[in-house]
């Protein structure tokens, strides 16, 4: 049955002067035959076609063919002869439409007068054409019915690419497409100078939580029609994520500089003033040998460090930072390996009474040795595991090993000894922590009262009504908690007053500072009285010297660890050290 659509619809010849220009779908003839082209042209001029008028061009080889599609845009369909200056000119020429112009939305009708040179089925097969016949089946009605069929491909192929390849929001091409178009600039090599560019929009989060997404949406086209505004259009603009901009383009026209000058003046969005900033990672380290994919990696390698340590402000990619970026790659790998080689192991450090010298408990922690002996530095593995997320699994184990050695050296006799075992902030705020704390005490069938979590200041600070019901819970479990590295953040005190801590833990810096001979100790002094007058214990860690413990117990210190009491040591060396202790008293 035919629809309305197929019908042959013919234009009025008196169109107004002044009327706009009207959309029209472009056809190209390419055959050696004048007559065909006549034909063509006679028999589809005037009519209208998904409602709109046709405008033909006209190619008489192959080779002008090519070169008429590299300059003329938006060309639907090519109504293609097979024999030409060549028996396989026609053939040729579709290998060259698609992969040398890389124009996979036109489609292509073959039309051959020797149907016997190309079989039909074999052609479809191998090339990528939306129809082939032969010139002598296409009467006027079969013609308009092939050419509106590969014209209703064309517009979908088209509003599939628009999905895939434009970010409706902004009217500007997303991610996949500014790949694509920096690939074809890095490949043709005509731009030596060109730089990619990650432009973020700091805060952009907060504007959403704040003002609601429907303002968020505003703003982001505010910014992106002054980008567009703003930039020359030889460069590529693109939205690459949620509140990202991609550019690549030369490096007198992508100026960190001038592009940050453009958050200085407000966003007029909806009658409200909006002031934000935005925040780059460049790279200039381009060449034909580069793929687009990679030069993103590293802008977006230089915005995360310009986030670190210059927000509202850019960072230029340099070939250090890869190697930084290779090597925590490289380390990750080899903790991955780590932990399944079982090359993670505990060590204890014992924890003495500065007033008595009497140990009092000990701090689990985690050493990582290579395969050739080496060690590789907990401050270097530890931020890593907690990046991968892999220090909840790792957490879980040192707390469990600490567990079951605590009820190894209760076994001794050493029933009123402490295990301090620290938790990483990712660690706590996992939803099943407290479920994996509890099952680690009743499987191990320790004391809570001889465990104690260690955590960091900043850790204390953070959410501090999520913190708060949290540590009451640990508390209720019976166990103890200590404030790690205290003195190196920045503590509300009146939040530190309702935690439910039992222990600060004076950070080994300030236990150096005390062997200063000008203005050493202050900051351990006053973490000292703060806890005497919040009723809490004190324990310093580092400490070397005698007289380092003899300062911090003239202050008023109740404990100390550090290599003037014992290093840490392996499970066994810590329980021969404690039998070696009992046996001298």
């Amino acid at each position: 049955m035919q629809t309305d659509t197929d019908t042959l619809h013919f234009l009025d010849d008196d169109q107004p002067s002044g009327a706009a220009k009207e959309l029209v779908w472009r056809l190209m003839v390419v055959d050696d035959e004048p007559d065909v082209h006549r034909a063509t042209t006679f028999a589809l001029t005037g009519v209208k076609i998904l409602g709109r008028p046709l405008e033909f061009l006209h190619a008489y080889s192959a080779l002008e063919a090519e070169n008429l599609l590299k300059t003329e845009r938006d060309v639907a369909v090519v109504l293609l002869d097979v024999v030409m200056e060549r028996e396989d000119a026609g053939l040729a020429l579709i290998k060259t439409i698609r992969q040398d112009l890389k124009l996979t939305e036109l489609r292509i009708i073959l039309r051959t007068g020797q149907p016997g040179y190309a079989p039909e089925i074999e052609t479809i097969h191998d090339f990528d054409i939306n129809d082939y016949k032969t010139k002598s089946e296409l009467t006027r009605t079969k013609l308009y019915a092939t050419v509106t069929a590969a014209l209703r491909a064309f517009e979908q192929i088209r509003k599939l690419d628009e999905l895939a390849f434009y970010d409706r929001l902004c009217n500007l091409p997303n991610r996949n497409r500014f790949l694509d178009l920096s690939d074809e600039r890095l490949a043709s090599g005509r731009h030596p100078d060109d730089v990619m560019a990650i432009l973020d929009v700091d805060d952009f989060s907060e504007i959403n939580d704040a003002l609601g997404h429907q303002q968020g949406d505003r703003l982001l086209q505010a910014v992106a029609d002054r980008l567009k505004v703003e930039i020359n259009s030889d460069v590529v603009l693109a939205r690459i994520g949620s509140d990202t901009f991609g550019l690549m383009g030369s490096s007198r026209v992508v100026d960190p500089v001038a592009l940050l000058a453009l958050f200085r003046t407000p966003f007029v969005v909806q009658d409200d003033s909006m002031v934000v900033t935005a925040t780059m990672g460049l790279t200039k380290l381009l060449g034909r040998d580069v793929l687009a994919r990679d030069a993103i990696k590293d802008a977006n390698i230089a915005l995360k460090q310009a986030k670190k340590t210059r927000r509202g402000s850019f960072v230029m990619f340099s070939s250090e930072m890869g190697s930084e970026i290779r090597e925590r790659v490289r380390l990750l790998q080899n903790l991955r390996q780590a932990v399944e080689s079982e090359r993670l192991f505990v060590v204890y450090q014992p924890q003495v009474n500065l007033h008595t010298g009497a140990v009092v408990g000990m701090e689990a922690l985690i050493r990582w040795r290579n395969e050739d002996g080496s060690f590789v530095p907990p401050d270097r593995f530890i931020p890593l595991a907690e990046a991968s997320g892999m220090v909840v699994a790792i957490g879980d184990w040192v707390l469990r090993t600490a567990c079951h050695e605590l009820v190894r050296l209760q076994a001794m006799g050493l029933a009123d000894l402490r295990m301090s075992v620290n938790v990483s902030q990712i660690q706590f705020r996992h939803p099943e922590f407290l479920e994996k704390l509890n099952a680690a005490l009743l499987d191990t069938r320790i004391n809570p009262k001889c465990l104690e979590l260690e955590i960091t200041e900043s850790v204390a600070m953070d959410d501090p009504q999520f913190m708060l019901e949290s540590l009451h819970m640990v508390r209720e479990l019976g166990i103890s908690i200590a404030i790690d590295d205290f003195g190196t953040g920045y503590s509300s005190l009146s939040h530190l007053r309702q935690l439910p801590i039992d222990r600060l833990k004076i950070d080994r810096a300030f236990v150096t500072e005390l062997s200063r001979d000008v203005s050493g100790g202050h900051i351990a002094s006053m973490v000292i009285e703060l806890g005497r007058n919040l009723k809490l214990t004190v324990i310093a860690e580092g400490i070397e010297e005698e007289a380092q413990a003899q300062k911090l117990l003239a202050m008023g210190c109740h404990e100390g660890q550090g290599y003037l009491y014992g290093k840490p040591m392996s499970a066994i060396a810590l329980r021969e050290w404690l039998a070696d202790r009992l046996a001298s008293q």
